[in-house]
């Protein structure tokens, strides 16, 4: 590939631009401009480290796309996991374009918008995969079907001016689906043959060899639990993985047991999937979580949320004591049916001793025996096998962390593309592709990442999430002086406030030497002009922490307030 000092007029140049989903796993969202029109492909959103104090998400920057509005001809959804949608409800309001979907990823981007008062309707548009082609602009898209862990996920093709584009999306293949869906081998092969100039290619699993293991393997393992299990059954995982609610579905059924669901993303979620046709529970099988009691503990089996150890979710709340229908007891049996995030693994062992202290068994995936997950991604022969069919110019690593995007690349380079045609983007890359060449610009677009807290979207940045981690974590020390206004001089004795930091009944002396240290400043003589008292808060806070600091070695937020009355 070759490297650019400078980027291109954008004529008659493709431009492919990550504004997230690159060097992470999670937050996927891409730019395709091609002149005057751009397309986008999936909007997502990721979960934030544990130390950002108070933020639900996060969102990728669109910052670049600020003043190329007009320009957006419509947005390209490849299936509903929330790394996919996750962004919508916070960006759509900023961009006002059609979007695209398989029916269910609709249903379900529906179903989210209800949660979001302020998001305004959105556009959109269900397609068909096996024969849809629509013109956006200068982009000729169609679609085809893949097998991934929720019904409905697709590819996508951009038929472009400079050549074909196709992305995988997240897919793997699997020659016995649970929805029956395979990955369209035979359009793929189809593709191949017309010629592909660039394949943007799913790279999560390209470190792992051989063939991801079919879904259905996941059958064998519940019904072996359920028909051991003597108690309760609870079953844990993602709430949008449908495939996997069907088969602990399925296992219930066939073992006589009645399940109930818990957790509001579940429920909302298996909604939209029954009435869309999408899952399928037996008449009479499905009660409420309010009902569970009315049955023996050996007819129930409960899904849960909370596999990732997330501290609201049901599972959760179960392991502390503190789910209303639920009580964890010695007989219950609670399935992990789902692998770890990087990062969540403290949040994930804590749940797991608390399931333990109340007595529950509690069974994990295992690599070399009892299967209760799979992957929804491609191992290195998947890889392959798509490489070979598409047969592509160029292979573009997508969807994972710089190491599985140099991964995937030398497994490309191991089949016979050049290094050269093997690119490795970051976030914000510029990628320009003509009819000829692919050139990696030099000059990146603004990008990074935006905090969602509550209905905020922006509002909160590195120096807010710098003052709760000091309040986290050292506590807050607040002082309050009420002067006269017209003389400027202490009223009353300075108010003194501690959270986190001391217990005042125990630190007496501490708090009134530091009491003491504000009168000081505060004196005022017979005449002496008022003070700046901006600047004088300033300088309270900045002496009473050197002051704290040096008799307790420890660092709480100060906050200085003054009353002129």
């Amino acid at each position: 590939m070759q490297s650019s000092k400078k980027p291109s007029s954008g004529k008659g140049v493709l431009k492919i631009i990550p504004l997230g989903g690159l060097g992470e796993v999670g937050k996927n969202m891409t730019v395709y401009e091609y002149e005057d029109d751009i397309i986008i492909i999936d909007i997502g959103f990721n979960f934030p480290d544990g130390d950002m104090l108070g933020i639900d998400y996060l969102i990728p920057d669109i910052s670049y796309l600020q003043d190329k509005k007009d320009k957006i001809r419509g947005v390209l959804i490849t299936h509903g996991h929330e790394d996919h949608v996750g962004g919508i409800p916070y960006i759509m309001n900023q961009i006002n374009a059609p979007i695209y979907a398989p029916k269910l990823t609709c249903g379900l981007i529906e179903a989210k918008a209800s949660e979001h008062p302020h998001l305004r309707h959105l556009k959109l548009n269900v397609i068909d995969p096996d024969k849809d082609k629509i013109k956006l602009g200068a982009f000729e898209v169609e679609w085809f079907r893949v097998t991934h862990s929720i019904p409905d996920a697709v590819g996508i093709v951009l038929n472009t001016p400079v050549g074909r584009v196709v992305y995988t999306g997240d897919f793997r293949f699997d020659h016995s689906p649970v929805d029956g869906k395979k990955t369209d081998i035979s359009k793929l092969s189809k593709l191949g043959d017309e010629g592909v100039l660039a394949l943007l290619s799913d790279s999560t699993n390209s470190e792992i060899p051989g063939f991801s293991i079919s879904e259905k393997t996941i059958a064998d393992t519940f019904d072996s639990i359920f028909e051991k299990a003597k108690g309760r059954i609870i079953v844990a995982s993602f709430a949008s993985q449908i495939n996997r609610i069907q088969l602990v579905i399925n296992a219930a059924n066939k073992h006589h047991r009645k399940i109930a669901f818990s957790g509001r993303s579940l429920l909302r979620n298996i909604e939209v999937a029954v009435r869309l046709g999408y899952l399928k529970i037996p008449q009479g099988l499905a009660i409420k979580v309010q009902d569970i009691g009315n049955y023996p503990a050996n007819k129930v089996v409960v899904m849960s949320t909370g596999s990732q150890g997330e501290a609201m979710a049901a599972l959760s709340r179960m392991a502390r004591g503190e789910h209303k229908q639920i009580k964890i007891g010695k007989g219950d049996t609670v399935v992990y049916s789902s692998s770890p995030i990087p990062g969540n693994e403290s949040a994930i062992t804590a749940v797991v001793d608390d399931l333990f202290r109340r007595g529950a068994e509690v069974i994990f995936d295992e690599k070399n025996g009892s299967r209760t997950h799979v992957t929804g991604h491609p191992g290195q022969e998947e890889l392959k096998l798509m490489m070979e069919l598409l047969r592509p110019k160029y292979l573009v690593p997508w969807h994972g962390e710089i190491h599985h995007l140099i991964h995937h690349a030398q497994l490309a380079q191991s089949i016979g593309i050049p290094e050269e045609n093997t690119p490795i983007l970051d976030i914000g890359d510029v990628l320009e592709i003509t009819k000829d060449k692919a050139i990696k610009s030099d000059k990146k677009v603004q990008n990074g990442v935006v905090l969602v807290d509550g209905l905020g979207i922006g509002d909160v940045g590195e120096i807010v999430l710098r003052d709760r981690k000091v309040m986290a974590t050292e506590g807050m020390f607040i002082v309050i002086c009420t002067v006269d206004k017209k003389t400027g001089r202490l009223l009353t004795s300075p108010d003194i406030i501690s959270r986190g930091f001391i217990y005042m009944r125990e630190n007496e002396q501490l708090v009134n030497n530091a009491r003491g240290e504000v009168k000081k400043m505060m004196i005022r003589r017979d005449g002496e002009p008022l003070p700046d008292w901006t600047k004088m808060k300033l300088k309270i806070r900045d002496h009473v922490s050197q002051y704290l600091y040096s008799h307790t070695k420890r660092s709480p937020m100060v906050i200085s307030v003054i009353i002129e009355v």
